[in-house]
């Protein structure tokens, strides 16, 4: 099907083959209802638990994993660690993570920047 200009509308063509060839009554839910608990209660936190259930994990839980491997080992070397330089260059390294972090993930589960005065508390919060 085209457009008044003759151009054809590639998306709606690959769908309309994707109907013909069955494509839509292959899916495992098609023609059943969903269930009430999809439309119920927080959207997001739904998409969430159904994309985990895919086997998808956000760009930003990644981000939050790397981040707090990270914490774990700078607390345990502070600990063993009298000279703080070293660490300090890591924290603002982890900081910049912070930020992409915080740029990329929900407003609610933003974090405040790591403080070397407050690290272990703050270790806390991201476990």
């Amino acid at each position: 099907m085209g457009d008044e200009q003759g151009h054809v509308n590639w998306m709606d063509q690959i769908f309309r083959d994707y109907e013909k060839d069955g494509g839509l009554k292959n899916n495992p839910g098609f023609g059943k209802p969903l269930p009430e608990s999809a439309l119920s209660g927080n959207m997001y936190d739904n998409f969430l638990s159904k994309a985990k259930d895919a086997g998808f994990l956000p760009l930003w839980i990644k981000w939050q994993k790397e981040i707090r491997e990270e914490l774990s080992e700078i607390v345990r070397l502070r600990k063993t660690n009298v000279e703080n330089r070293p660490l300090t260059s890591q924290i603002e390294r982890i900081n910049e993570k912070v930020r992409t972090y915080n740029a990329i993930c929900p407003p609610k589960m933003q974090r405040r920047e790591i403080e070397w005065e407050t690290i272990e508390s703050q270790f806390e919060k991201w476990k």
